[in-house]
């Protein structure tokens, strides 16, 4: 006669084949989410810092618009550049000009006299990958003294729109006849 088999109770005895296999797949489960938790933040992080990249480049070109023709007694406006003729303190005035390329670079440029140069690979870059918001892709309208702008800064992933108005309110002695 055949005596049963006992179940091992020594503790130094290991594990079976089943808990192993267990062990495995609830280890490769908890793996798989950590993975995805990390994969999903650095998207994330990725997304965050082109729509801060854009926003950037966007103030950068607010602030400068607002500024030379807030400080401006006229400006020119066409479709894709402003010319304006701006006050610069008691120094006296000074013609500026903005220019959306159509590589979608916006540049901005001074001088002490008119700006007729059209190369603008010697403009200072104020931002890359920019495109005009209004009608027909054009960034800029208005008259002699109210600018409009419209914009749109890509980043990556991101495109983050801007638009607002300027007034020129400079008056003066001295004012130069004409930037343009």
């Amino acid at each position: 006669m055949t005596t049963p088999r006992q179940p091992i109770t020594d503790p130094q005895a290991g594990i079976s084949l089943v808990e192993v296999i267990m062990y495995s797949t609830l280890t490769v489960l908890v793996l798989t989410v950590v993975a995805s938790l990390f994969y999903v933040g650095f998207q994330t992080q990725a997304v965050a810092g082109d729509r801060d990249t854009a926003t950037g480049h966007a103030q950068v070109v607010a602030n400068t618009l607002q500024s030379g023709v807030g400080n401006a007694s006229a400006i020119s406006v066409t479709g894709s550049t402003v010319q304006a003729r701006v006050a610069t303190g008691t120094t006296g005035w000074q013609c500026a000009a903005w220019a959306l390329t159509s590589d979608h670079k916006l540049v901005y440029r001074t001088s002490d006299s008119s700006i007729t140069d059209t190369d603008y690979s010697t403009w200072t870059v104020l931002a890359t990958g920019v495109s005009g918001g209004l009608s027909g892709g054009d960034a800029f309208s208005g008259d002699a003294t109210r600018l409009d702008y419209s914009f749109r800064f890509a980043s990556g992933s991101v495109t983050v729109p801007i638009a607002g108005a300027a007034t020129a309110t400079a008056f003066g002695a001295g004012s130069p006849e004409s930037c343009w």
